[in-house]
């Protein structure tokens, strides 16, 4: 189960789905007006149906206000409602800057005809604004890739061979699927502190068709950054693996991309990942996302020990 980082967040927790980089912003004046159409598409869907309610009401609010400047500038047809005035008010705008127009209420002065004028053109940019952000929000291509919680690093065709692995989860393909490791490091230089990244080849960075799992692998020779670490090492370097995979999705025909991070923790030495493909007596393949995450321990034979 992934659970959410206290105190300072790296950017593979950040890469792995939590809220953005952990870093302080100097020199530079942050508006809250500024970029509101970037934040409207990133935010949750929680957050973007309580701004719209809470810009609404505020609307509304406002305007039933400029309203009640007029006592007389509403006029009620048939019984009168008993209905508060300020309520009154505060549904005829809801009316107005909807287009509904019962009719029971009509505006009666020249006054109010020109704050209705004003409710109605601020409405329609409110409306068509929302109705961009909610398609935006929709029409962005999202991939469904599921990537291992842990990366493990064991023995492979001779060499120690850093892996993890991804699946897609929807039932199509993803085609001409490519797939970029890097690792980022911070170096000390002449007493100045740099964050650098290396790029870790891969024995296989590209799949034409990605549909069911792909284990990635990087082989740690003499060439790998990783070369001669052991897990103590790497969690003590605070060393992060980053992840960047994209490919074109066959159901849209659009690109997707996805992203994931390994920090401290993350990197199990001398472990391995249990089998999750299996078929059934129809010989239909089954993948167990139930333990998609899990590595185990690899077993030494007792030869193995004796030459260690």
């Amino acid at each position: 189960m992934t659970t959410r980082p206290t105190g300072r967040r790296s950017l593979s927790q950040s890469l792995r789905g939590f809220d953005g980089l952990d870093i302080g912003r100097q020199g530079i004046t942050e508006r809250w007006y500024e970029d509101l159409y970037h934040r409207g598409v990133r935010a949750s869907w929680t957050a973007f149906f309580s701004g719209f309610a809470a810009v609404f009401i505020c609307l509304n609010v406002v305007f039933a206000g400029l309203y009640a400047l007029d006592p007389n500038g509403l006029v009620e047809l048939g019984r009168p409602s008993g209905t508060h005035p300020l309520l009154k008010c505060f549904f005829f705008s809801v009316h107005t800057v909807a287009t509904v127009g019962y009719g029971n209420i009509y505006p009666g002065s020249l006054y109010v005809n020109f704050v209705v004028i004003v409710e109605i053109v601020l409405g329609i940019v409110v409306f068509a604004v929302t109705s961009g952000l909610v398609f935006a929000r929709f029409s962005i291509p999202r991939a469904r890739i599921m990537f291992s919680d842990v990366a493990v690093v064991r023995q492979f065709e001779g060499y120690p061979t850093l892996m993890f692995r991804a699946a897609n989860q929807r039932n199509n393909f993803i085609v001409e699927a490519n797939v970029r490791l890097s690792i980022l490091r911070v170096q000390r230089d002449g007493g100045r502190t740099m964050r650098r990244f290396f790029d870790l080849d891969l024995l296989r960075s590209t799949s034409p068709v990605f549909a069911l799992t792909w284990i990635v692998m990087h082989r740690i020779d003499e060439a790998s950054p990783l070369h001669g670490l052991t897990q103590a090492d790497f969690e003590a370097q605070q060393d992060e693996l980053i992840v960047l995979m994209k490919g074109i999705d066959s159901s849209l025909s659009q690109t997707v991309m996805a992203r994931h991070g390994y920090g401290p923790g993350r990197v199990l030495w001398d472990h391995e990942f249990v089998d999750v493909l299996h078929e059934d007596g129809q010989g239909r393949r089954w993948i167990d996302y139930g333990r998609f995450h899990d590595a185990e321990p690899i077993r030494k034979t007792e030869d193995a020990v004796n030459r260690a």
